[in-house]
């Protein structure tokens, strides 16, 4: 979030408050929405397969995987929102401010951020033209991108675990 909004030297001072911690909540919740569709794919894939016989194929099952990702995107983000309205209801601005200045000076979510967001539009950019080119059965070009931009935000739970891992604690 330091890249996009500046960081005040004091709590009390920081601006847009509001907009930092919806902003982080809201990429936290689409990353964990996006990241549940890695188990929720391939359980509806099993179950098309015990029910109606379908067979796996790479096309279909990327496609199920980039449909259930996008999915998971989408319903995070609307539950971050959700999640940060009830949780911060009745709140003083001081407390907002305080929160958004920890996030800023927290480097593992800074590092965090940036993997998210520039997987999510790579992941974006690779499933539009992969569901362009016609690779992804029955998969539109909007829902290519969503998904890949799903599948993108997913990376960064990796990368979360990845640090945490290494001794150092992304949040």
């Amino acid at each position: 979030m330091t890249s996009l909004f500046k960081h005040a030297s004091y709590a009390e001072d920081q601006p847009n408050s509001h907009a930092i911690l919806y902003l982080h909540v809201i990429r936290a919740a689409a990353m964990a929405g996006s990241f549940g569709s890695l188990l929720t794919a391939p359980l509806s894939l099993l179950v098309s397969r015990y029910r109606y016989a379908t067979p796996f194929t790479v096309s279909s099952s990327l496609s199920r995987l980039l449909i259930h990702s996008g999915r998971g995107l989408v319903i995070g983000a609307i539950l971050g929102v959700v999640a940060t309205t009830g949780r911060m209801v009745g709140k003083e601005e001081i407390e907002w401010q305080d929160r958004a200045w920890r996030l800023q000076e927290n480097k593992g979510e800074e590092d965090t951020d940036i993997v998210a967001f520039n997987a999510a539009v790579t992941g974006s950019i690779i499933g539009g033209f992969s569901a362009r080119r016609g690779q992804l059965s029955g998969l539109s070009i909007r829902g290519g991108v969503l998904g890949g931009a799903g599948l993108g935000m997913a990376s960064g739970v990796g990368y979360m675990i990845s640090t945490f891992t290494k001794g150092r604690q992304p949040v």
